[in-house]
């Protein structure tokens, strides 16, 4: 629990300080999504077993992440122009999320890759496409952004928090 609570006030959110608040906070509510990866991690570490953290990954794309993809491609992406690189990008890294959340007989690797490849995407977004949609985006709608991604579970809401 040490490390956790060391880990999460150490973890600085890598948005520009000129965010304004709405985004920012909209950012945060993306950033935690690292804290999966980070779980899916510190099991695999400590040895739990493969079946808690495939049912943990798979409740949390269900219920967390591909609403949050979702929410991203209806709200945030469509503020930039349907041609736009970085959104043609991020939509290819959703599509091929979606797939690795289909653990098939190597869980273990579908695990790895999915804390992986999450992780830099994540990371992406959070650098080129926030502070892109920061440009162009009105109040309302960093607003509505906001609400929606608040309206999503969080780890805290899964039962088994083998990570601690």
């Amino acid at each position: 629990m040490k490390l956790l609570t060391e880990i999460q006030s150490s973890t600085k959110l890598s948005f520009s300080t000129s965010l304004n608040q709405t985004i920012y906070e909209a950012c945060s509510k993306h950033h935690k999504t690292l804290f999966f990866c980070w779980n899916i991690r510190t099991g695999i570490d400590r040895d739990v077993d493969i079946d808690r953290i495939v049912a943990y990954v798979n409740w949390y794309g269900e219920n967390v992440l591909f609403p949050k993809m979702e929410i991203e491609e209806k709200l945030l992406f469509t503020i930039l122009s349907e041609d736009n690189y970085l959104v043609k990008r991020a939509l290819k890294e959703h599509r091929r999320l979606r797939r690795l959340f289909k653990i098939g007989t190597n869980p273990m690797k579908n695990l790895i890759y999915i804390e992986e490849e999450l992780d830099l995407h994540i990371r992406f977004e959070e650098k080129n496409i926030l502070s892109e949609i920061e440009n162009i985006a009105t109040q309302k709608q960093l607003k509505a952004i906001n609400e929606a991604l608040g309206q999503l579970p969080t780890n805290a809401d899964w039962n088994d928090h083998f990570w601690e």
